[in-house]
This record gives structure tokens, C-alpha cells and sequence, in this order.
């Protein structure tokens, strides 16, 4: 599985967003008083977003979600609302389609658990999400880690990592069964003279019964352009892999170092293949943080301007909110738990034998470039640069744009990094056209591959193509 880093001939780059104030590559900047993210209820501030991003070109909007509030840190809540830590968290889903109608080429991927969904339900949200934007939808599916969102759902905590991965799995077989099986694909003729809109024996229930489900069916929406919408997964752990291998189009990566990456990503589409998929058919976007400016100077001086607002308490607000661990109640040369059913990947070192202490992490996060997370920073072509050669080096497909300010990020990029990357080839600057699927595959294929798990249950049993 190991290849040559070699340079993608086309990146794949997306915009990170959040219904929320406390965004994106830093907590705590929303304070800046060129950043907008105060104006989350707006919808104009969230039409200009989609409208610069799809006239510069990027495939697709990413609405990241919690469903809980960051209240680790200092056993209260108190702080999460003060520095507006992924506070407020407005419904991602209610977005989509006032941009979608504004920004009428870009693509959205919506954030939605597994554990706090239900798939028929969810099912029927995405396929009608699809038919509305002509096959514009991508699915970030998340298992969740914030044990207030088990507690916002009647549950006194979390289920365990392993349990809430199996549910995920029977989570999505139910998805596949309704999106991809209880409708034919011809079920519609919508013939009025009959009249017969959809052919009897076309529509059959699935009759599922799991360990964590019971769905009678069928879908009540039909076949939409994409039947499932792209998957998009994030988990790094071995199992997080495992369900990534089996289940995800595009992982994605908050990860910087490139042989690490493609490391894991090796370890995935290996997976993925001894599984009977096309080890190339799994994607992997990383999410990167860009200062750029005309001059080298000019972009210190943005990195410089940031710094001057940067908040580390915010930082560790989030800290502790991601991994359950409350960093505030620790000396700096304590060494932090590792027993915790958050995140674990960033309580441990990077070659994972040793917790890190308190210290460890504030040191970590006492710069808005901290330290393990990825920046480019420099010239347009420093950046176009760097970019090209790091997605080739990590056997990358390409970038989450996450900003750190609100629009500057977004409005530095298309103006400066977009053209630099396309004088290199490495970028189409044109707004994209058809289905999210078909914009991110080789084949234009707008349906899951015949390989993919879920296309074994089609209607009828069919092994082929969508």
C-alpha cells in the first residue's frame, strides 16, 4: 500500500464551518474586531459564506455539530457560554437549503450522530436534503463524544467508544436498506392519464430488526440523485478506522504530520480493500489553517494580529469539552487520565505511550498556531506550495479550509491561494457542477460504487452500478 508522495493533480478543498460563535481554527478569535461570527443568526452573514465559496470554486460547505455544551472545564458551563466555545450550537440542517437556493453549485456536507438519530428519521431529512439540491448533500457521520449531549438525551452518560461504534454500523445498515433498497430505481412514472405515480411492487418495507433498531419501511421519500449522500467520517482510532474502511467516501483528518497521515491512511484503505473496496475510492481531506499575505511580512503580521486576540482559556475550555477531561483542576506537572470516553487522541503523546500533563498542553495551545495542528502560512505561492507538496507527501485529496477569522480566512483564500494553486495546476477555480459524489470521483459516478457495503442491499439485490 505504500507509493512515492506524489502531488494530487487537482485538490479537493472544502470550507469548515459551524452554526456557532466559537468556531473555527481558534476558539477564542471570534473576539477579533474584523471577525463577523457574532452574526450566526444572520442569515446574510451565512449567504455571503456560501456565495465566496462557491465563486472561488470549493467543492463543498462542511457544518461541523455538537448536541451538548463544553461544560468540563471548571465543572461548569459557565465558561463554554462565556467564550462562546461551539456556543451557541444552532441546527446545521435548517441552513441548508436558504444557501443552497443562494449558492445554487456548491455542495453542503451536514454533521448528524449516530447515536442520537434515528436512522429512519435521518434518512428521510438527507433524501429530501438531496432532491432539493440536485444531489448537493454529504453526510458527517459522528458517533459524539460530549457526555452533556448523553445527558441532553436522557441518558446519565455516554455509551462506551465500542458501543457507540456498533450502533453506528447498524445505524448506517438501516440507512443503506432505505435509501438504497426499499425503492426501485424506475419505482416513479408519474403517469397521470393511468394514473399511477409509482409502480405497484416497485415500493417494499425492509423489515429490519437489530440490535439497537426496529424499521418497518420502506423510505418514505424516492430515489434521489444520490440515493446515499456522501459519507464523511473522522475517526482515527483503530476502531474509528475499521468504520472507516468499511463505511467512509472521505475521512477526514485533523492531523499535520505527513507521515503519520499517510500512515493511517495506508492502515485504512488496506482495511478498506481486504474488505472487497477500492482501496482509491476512500478520500482524505486534512484540516488546514491558512494566513496568507502579498509579502511574507504581511502574513506575519496577520499571524501576529491574531495572537494579539487569541484566548487560551478558550482553548482549553474546548480541550477539556473534547477529551471529558477538566484541565483547570490539574497541577501543570500532573499527568492528565487517560481513562476518559472522549477523545483519548489528544490526551496521549504523539507515539502514544505516555499521558501528557497539564503543562504539556497549555504549552501546546499558547500560540494561535499550535503546536501538532496544521498552518500554512507565507506568500500566495508559499502556500499554494507548501499545500501541494504536503497533500502529495500525506497522500492527501486535499483540505478543509478551517478559518480563523470570519470572513478575512475565507476572503484571504479565494482572492490569493485560489489563483496561486490554479497558475500550479493544482486547483479549479470554476464552481463546480453536478452531484457531491460525482465532483469527488474519478468516474463522475453519482451512486455508491458496487463495491461499497451499502450497495449490496439495492433494490432487488442488484450488485451493479448505481
Amino acid at each position: 500500500m505504500n507509493a512515492e508522495p506524489t502531488e494530487p493533480t487537482q485538490l479537493v478543498v472544502g470550507l469548515y464551518e459551524q452554526a456557532s460563535v466559537g468556531c473555527g481554527g481558534a476558539p477564542g478569535l471570534w473576539t477579533h474586531p474584523a471577525d463577523d461570527r457574532v452574526m450566526v443568526n444572520s442569515l446574510d452573514r451565512w449567504r455571503n459564506v456560501a456565495t465566496t465559496a462557491e465563486e472561488a470554486g470549493l467543492h463543498a460547505l462542511f457544518l461541523a455539530d455538537v448536541l451538548g455544551l463544553y461544560d468540563v472545564y471548571e465543572g461548569s458551563l459557565d465558561a463554554a457560554v462565556g467564550e462562546a466555545v461551539e456556543a451557541p450550537a444552532n441546527d446545521p440542517f435548517a441552513y441548508v437549503p436558504a444557501l443552497a437556493e443562494v449558492a445554487r453549485r456548491l455542495a453542503f456536507v451536514v454533521t448528524a450522530s449516530t447515536t442520537y438519530e434515528h436512522p429512519f428519521s435521518l434518512a428521510r431529512r438527507f433524501a429530501t436534503l438531496d432532491h432539493l439540491t440536485d444531489g448537493r448533500i454529504g453526510w458527517n457521520v459522528v458517533t459524539s463524544y460530549l457526555e452533556s449531549a448523553a445527558r441532553n438525551f436522557g441518558l446519565d452518560g455516554q455509551l462506551a467508544h465500542g458501543d457507540r461504534y456498533a450502533r453506528a454500523d447498524e445505524f448506517l445498515e438501516v440507512v443503506y436498506r432505505l435509501l438504497e433498497g426499499s425503492w426501485a430505481d424506475d419505482a416513479v412514472v408519474a403517469d397521470k392519464s393511468v394514473p399511477v405515480w409509482a409502480r405497484p411492487g416497485s415500493v417494499r418495507p425492509v423489515h429490519f430488526e437489530g440490535e439497537h433498531f426496529r424499521v418497518h419501511g420502506p423510505a418514505l421519500t424516492s430515489p434521489s440523485p444520490q440515493r446515499t449522500p456522501v459519507l464523511f467520517q473522522a475517526g482515527w482510532s483503530p476502531r474509528g478506522r475499521e468504520f472507516g474502511a468499511r463505511h467512509g467516501e472521505v475521512l477526514l483528518l485533523p492531523k499535520s504530520d505527513p507521515a503519520e497521515i499517510r500512515a493511517g491512511l495506508d492502515d485504512t484503505r488496506a482495511r478498506a480493500a481486504a474488505l472487497g473496496r477500492v482501496p482509491g475510492d476512500v478520500r482524505a481531506l486534512a484540516l488546514a489553517r491558512v494566513v496568507v499575505g502579498r509579502t511574507a511580512a504581511e502574513a506575519q503580521a496577520k499571524l501576529e494580529d491574531l495572537q494579539s486576540t487569541y484566548r487560551l482559556r478558550a482553548q482549553l475550555v474546548s480541550y477539556s469539552g473534547d477529551t471529558g477531561i477538566d484541565i483547570a483542576r490539574y497541577a501543570d506537572d500532573e499527568p492528565l487520565t487517560t481513562t476518559t470516553n472522549g477523545l483519548t487522541s489528544y490526551v496521549v503523546r504523539g507515539d502514544g505511550d505516555r499521558p501528557l500533563t497539564a503543562g504539556d498542553v497549555k504549552r501546546r495551545f499558547a500560540s494561535v498556531a499550535r503546536g501538532g495542528d496544521l498552518f500554512f502560512v507565507g506568500t500566495p505561492d508559499e502556500v499554494a506550495e507548501a499545500m501541494s507538496r504536503h497533500a502529495g507527501a500525506a497522500g492527501l485529496d486535499g483540505y478543509l479550509l478551517n478559518p480563523l477569522l470570519s470572513p478575512g480566512t475565507l476572503d484571504d483564500f479565494a482572492e490569493l491561494v485560489v489563483p496561486a494553486l490554479a497558475a500550479r495546476g493544482a486547483f479549479d477555480p470554476t464552481p463546480k457542477e453536478g452531484t457531491l459524489r460525482a465532483r469527488l470521483r474519478a468516474d463522475g459516478r453519482d451512486r455508491l460504487p458496487a463495491d461499497f457495503p451499502g450497495a449490496r442491499h439495492r433494490f432487488g439485490l442488484e450488485a451493479s452500478a448505481g
